[in-house]
C-alpha cells in the first residue's frame, strides 16, 4: 500500500502516513505510485554539493539547488555605501590636498565592500529532495534545518526594488510552530525556486 500523498510504501494496518502525515482512507494503486515516481524523477537533482559542506549532507540525499542571496541585496547596499565613502576620500586627497581624514575614508570604504562580500558570501539558501536549507558562516557554521514533510505554506513577497532585479523573499511556516520558521531573504528567480518547492511538498 502507497501513501497518496508522498507516494511511499507504508503498513495497511495505520491510520495515517509515518512519513507525512496523511490520513489513510483507501489504498494507492501501483498507477499513482508510479505518476508520483516519475514526478520526482522530473524535478532535477545532483549529488555533490557545491556551496554547502559534503559532511552536512545525509546519506541518498540529492540537491535541487543551492544559492546565495541575490548580489542587489546586502551586498549591494553596502558596495553603495562604500563607493560613496571612497569618492568623498579621493575627492578630499585631491581637492585639498589632505592625507589622514582621506585615508581613513578610503580604508573604512574598502572594509564596509569587504564586510558586504563576506555577509552575501556567507549565507546558503539549499533546498534538497529532504529539506530546506539555511547555512551561514565563513569559518564558524550555523546550519538551520528544516524536513519537506514538516511545511505547512510558502509565501512569497517581492517589491518593487527586488522586481526591478528579478529576487525576493519566500517565507515558510512549518508543522508545530504559530508563525514563520524560515526566511530566504533577496532569493534570485523566487518564482522557479517556489515552483520547484511546491513540486516537492505535492510529492
Amino acid at each position: 500500500m502507497y501513501c497518496s500523498k508522498c507516494g511511499k510504501e507504508i503498513d495497511d494496518s495505520g491510520q495515517y502516513c509515518k512519513y507525512c502525515g496523511t490520513r489513510i482512507e483507501e489504498d494507492v494503486p501501483e498507477s499513482t505510485h508510479a505518476r508520483l515516481q516519475e514526478d520526482r524523477e522530473d524535478v532535477p537533482t545532483y549529488e555533490m554539493p557545491r556551496m554547502i559542506p559534503l559532511d552536512m549532507m545525509e546519506k541518498h540525499e540529492r540537491l535541487v539547488y543551492e544559492t546565495h542571496p541575490s548580489r542587489m541585496g546586502t551586498f549591494f547596499s553596502h558596495m553603495a555605501t562604500a563607493l560613496l565613502v571612497l569618492a568623498g576620500g579621493f575627492f578630499l586627497l585631491v581637492r585639498f590636498d589632505w592625507l589622514i581624514l582621506p585615508a581613513a575614508l578610503i580604508i573604512a570604504g574598502l572594509i564596509i565592500a569587504l564586510v558586504g562580500y563576506l555577509k552575501w558570501r556567507s549565507i546558503v539558501y539549499a533546498l534538497s529532495t529532504n529539506r530546506i536549507l539555511v547555512l551561514r558562516g565563513i569559518v564558524s557554521k550555523d546550519l538551520f534545518e528544516n524536513r519537506l514533510s514538516k511545511v505547512q505554506d510558502i509565501r512569497m513577497k517581492i517589491s518593487l526594488r527586488q522586481r526591478l532585479y528579478n529576487c525576493g523573499d519566500i517565507f515558510l511556516t512549518t508543522a508545530g510552530t504559530s508563525g514563520v520558521e524560515c526566511v530566504w531573504r533577496d532569493i534570485p528567480d523566487p518564482r522557479k525556486k517556489q515552483a520547484l518547492l511546491r513540486t516537492l511538498l505535492a510529492r
